[in-house]
């Protein structure tokens, strides 16, 4: 069994250091364009050789994010960042765009690739598709269980790879357009906003019963389970942090790279000391998450760095607006602070003790530390600490070793003297450019030679074994020795530094058009009985939403006399898909829609098209499928036009509310129980929305697995659509019965007089224009 790697962020170089120095296998990174964290510093090309060579030369490997959904104007300098990233030999490439990554595979023949968590992989099945696609790799959704994880590595001859450490996204990745509709910052983009961050109020029928921090997830952290992960199978375990700072990312390396090698080696396991230092860094609270059941992954009382508990405030002196502190923790000046009962907090210039300014003051300690604002009770955290980030910048500042080599040197009389070193896979040899000469006074030692040889000071290497062979008594100045040591040592480093993975040719590629269907046609899901019954009426593609009432569905699919066909949803675990193919009832329907690779592979007996839960962007996303696909609702129209000409069936949302989220926390219980409650069955008895700080409210649907599905407060609509000659998507959720009526009445009779619309609520316009 090969031995789990530990895979660190970097958003510059300070921080791969960091990583590398605290014991990191591989680091994950973007560059200055294109990469899922926009607002992170990131690598330009030139700091991009630097890493590499680094990393490389200190057994590292490099990966690079290409993990957003790009433009098809923007694909022309997206391959030409990947040729250069081929050239300059990184070891992995991460994509979340599905035309982009058959594409890579077909350009690129021996570029390793990895599939990003924004692609939404969370089941067996969908794997199996990206096996025959060239992955090496999978990053699984982080709400797969550990035993899912463990089912899925026992299934599959693909790399696993899972989020272990950081900040959690409330929402499924890749399947979030909250940021993207609010403000029209793109998580699909790399550019998410995180409104789940801010305080929400929840309405319960209308009437408030909540406001908190409702969707702001406390940090994932699993130090404690290194153990199961390894024993499930998996791959890597990935820190999330490419936008903390260096000393983040050293820190709970740290604590991580110590819990594997205890596993492995049962060396001493990380320490209280490290862990508060890990904490010490940031956190907003710790959760175990999805994989190991965590029943609670929010904490509704504040969404900020929570820091390390300090001590309590007992007092405030008005006149020198002082506040006095008992202290059961170290205070450092420099040091940061937040006073957790008015939430507010500063720097630490000056420490009192005793009316006597010092630097430094101790656990036991009652201070005084100057504050404007008067606050006279609660406990205060320490937000930043000087003494670990001092700490933690020591542990980079000097060069670790990384690799052991064998060293063995051989000399005599009237012949150069020869060294060969090995490492790894690699040898390398060097002979000096003296003749040996019979030593006239004090001959050379082996053990002098070794000593010698064994100077490595700041290098990378180790010597594991040195050999020394001399034949005579034989003069060799040291100088010799310290020579042909640097030299044999530059040459592996060039070696490491500058290794070639990547040899195969870049191949051109180029999809095909194709003719556009002369049809268009009008597709329309409904989520309940009453809608199917309307859409029916006037609609011949109608899809009904899966659910428990699939046979009610069928039935009125009959009285109509309509075709059935079925919508299935876009998050889609192995139990999930395996109710949906053994439901006897599944044969019944004929096309559908599906939302995620496990259910499109395993069901390409039935008519499909592809869903938006799948991100069609570009045209290469298009020209991926053969079958019919649904362009994302973060499409335009310049991208639908461009799109329409690679595949022959491309179908525009013009009209729905958006899934913002969807999410396996549960804000309905979470308020009413402060935990998930699984089928509590609260959302059956009323109705929820959450409303922002704006008064801008969000309905709430949840589905039959306790998904929440947070949809847009108003729908896309899109009037001015049928110019473009091509088929149309309409999504009905929560809308009631009169709404419903309105909507799709709307849309046939603008479809057969070209009149425009008569809906009287106003609706947002979306990415179309």
């Amino acid at each position: 069994m090969n031995r789990i790697e530990l895979l660190a962020p970097a958003g510059d170089f300070e921080s791969l250091q960091g990583a590398i120095a605290n014991g990191a296998n591989a680091i994950y990174l973007g560059t200055t364009a294109f990469s899922a964290r926009a607002f992170a510093k990131n690598f330009n090309l030139e700091e991009l050789d630097q890493a590499i060579q680094y990393a490389h030369l200190r057994n590292v490997r490099i990966f690079v994010t290409v993990n957003t959904l790009y433009q098809d104007d923007e694909m022309k300098d997206v391959l030409s960042l990947i040729d250069s990233l081929y050239e300059l030999q990184i070891d992995a490439l991460l994509i979340q765009d599905i035309g982009l990554l058959k594409l890579v595979h077909e350009r690129y023949p021996d570029m390793e690739l990895h599939t990003s968590t924004q692609m939404s992989v969370m089941s067996l099945e969908a794997l199996r598709y990206f096996e025959d696609l060239g992955v090496k790799r999978v990053v699984l959704a982080r709400e797969n269980t550990i035993d899912e994880i463990k089912y899925i590595c026992s299934h599959t001859d693909l790399e696993i790879e899972v989020f272990a450490h950081g900040a959690l996204c409330v929402a499924y990745s890749g399947q979030c357009l909250m940021s993207s509709m609010i403000g029209r910052r793109s998580g699909n983009r790399g550019a998410c906003a995180q409104p789940c961050r801010l305080p929400y109020s929840l309405e319960e029928d209308g009437k408030v019963i909540d406001t908190s921090y409702l969707m702001s997830t406390m940090d994932l952290c699993t130090s404690d389970h290194i153990n199961e992960y390894i024993e499930a199978g998996v791959a890597s375990l990935k820190i999330e942090g490419r936008m903390k700072r260096p000393e983040y990312v050293a820190a709970v390396t740290q604590v991580y790279s110590k819990a594997i090698k205890h596993y492995y080696e049962n060396t001493p396991n990380y320490t209280k000391e490290n862990f508060n230092d890990m904490k010490q860094m940031f956190n907003r609270h710790y959760t175990s998450g999805y994989p190991f059941h965590a029943d609670k992954i929010v904490d509704e009382t504040f969404s900020g760095n929570q820091g390390v508990f300090l001590g309590y405030v007992k007092g405030y002196d008005y006149r020198s607006k002082r506040v006095s502190i008992a202290l059961k923790n170290d205070l450092t000046q420099g040091d940061s602070i937040v006073f957790t009962e008015i939430d507010k907090g500063r720097p630490v210039n000056k420490i009192y003790y005793k009316n006597k300014l010092i630097n430094k003051a101790e656990a036991g300690m009652n201070v005084q530390i100057e504050f404007d604002d008067v606050v006279k009770g609660g406990t205060v955290n320490k937000t930043i600490s000087v003494d670990t980030i001092n700490r933690m910048q020591k542990t980079y500042q000097e060069e670790k070793k990384y690799r052991k080599i064998d060293m063995s040197f051989k000399a005599s009389l009237n012949k150069p003297c020869t060294l060969v070193v090995k490492c790894d896979d690699e040898e390398v040899s060097v002979v000096s450019e003296q003749i040996i000469e019979e030593a006239s006074k004090r001959a050379a030692t082996k053990e002098n030679i070794i000593d010698h040889l064994n100077k490595l000071g700041h290098t990378v290497y180790e010597a594991n074994k040195i050999n020394v062979e001399l034949y005579g008594e034989l003069f060799i100045p040291i100088t010799i020795i310290n020579n042909m040591r640097r030299e044999a040592l530059s040459k592996l480093d060039a070696l490491f530094a500058f290794k070639k993975h990547h040899k195969a040719p870049i191949k051109e590629i180029q999809p095909l058009k194709v003719i556009p269907q002369s049809v268009s046609e009008y597709h329309v899901v409904v989520s309940n009985i009453r809608q199917l019954e309307i859409a029916l009426r006037d609609y011949d593609h109608v899809y009904y939403y899966y659910d428990a009432d699939l046979k009610e569905a069928l039935e009125c699919f009959k009285k109509y006399d309509k075709v059935p066909n079925l919508y299935l949803p876009r998050i889609m675990h192995d139990k999930d898909i395996q109710e949906v193919i053994h439901n006897p009832l599944l044969k019944e329907f004929n096309t559908l829609i599906v939302n995620d690779f496990g259910s499109y592979r395993l069901l390409k007996e039935h008519p499909l098209i592809i869903g938006q839960g799948f991100n069609i962007y570009n045209h290469y996303d298009a020209y991926a499928f053969k079958e019919p696909v649904i362009a994302s609702f973060e499409c335009t129209r310049k991208q639908i036009k461009q799109m329409k000409d690679y595949n022959a069936d491309l179908i525009l949302p013009i009209y729905g509310k958006t899934e913002n989220m969807i999410s396996e926390h549960c804000v309905i219980s979470q308020s009413h129980f402060h935990k998930k409650v699984p089928h509590c069955g609260m959302c059956k008895k009323h109705s929820y929305k959450i409303v922002d700080r704006k008064g801008v409210s969000f309905d709430i649907f949840t589905d039959d697995q306790c998904r929440n599905h947070i949809l847009h407060n108003e729908p896309i609509y899109v009037e001015n659509h049928q110019s473009l000659n091509i088929s149309y998507f309409i999504m009905m959720t929560t809308e009631d019965e009169n709404e419903t009526v309105t909507v799709l009445e709307d849309i046939k009779k603008r479809t057969s007089k070209g009149k425009k619309s008569d809906l009287k609520k106003p609706c947002v316009v979306g990415y179309f224009k």
